[in-house]
């Protein structure tokens, strides 16, 4: 590839460009979730085992994942649900108790 293109590869990616685009992907997703026959989300969920190496609860602190919890559940494998949670605290920021605002 040529450098320009490197340059755009997410990697490069600033901290706000990647929390939106996966705010944007998540998005989408709650769009294709209401189309029971979405190829997209079941291509995306058929590769969760690989992309999140297991249940994805077990990487985070659990005072986080007792504030999530509280307010739906989760599926801890789910792809979705990932980017739902990273969506949902994203736009809720400033009202996540401080200690876990501080974990971020």
């Amino acid at each position: 590839p040529k450098a320009i293109e490197v340059l755009h590869h997410p990697f490069f990616w600033s901290s706000e460009t990647r929390l939106s685009f996966l705010r944007d992907t998540s998005d989408r997703v709650e769009l294709e979730d209401k189309n029971l026959s979405s190829g997209l989300l079941r291509a995306l969920e058929s590769i969760a085992t690989t992309a999140l190496g297991g249940k994805w609860d077990e990487n985070m602190e659990p005072t986080f994942i007792a504030n999530i919890s509280r307010y739906r559940r989760y599926k801890f494998n789910s792809v979705r649900d990932l980017l739902r949670v990273m969506r949902n605290k994203l736009n809720h920021y400033g009202e996540l108790p401080q200690e876990i605002q501080v974990l971020s």
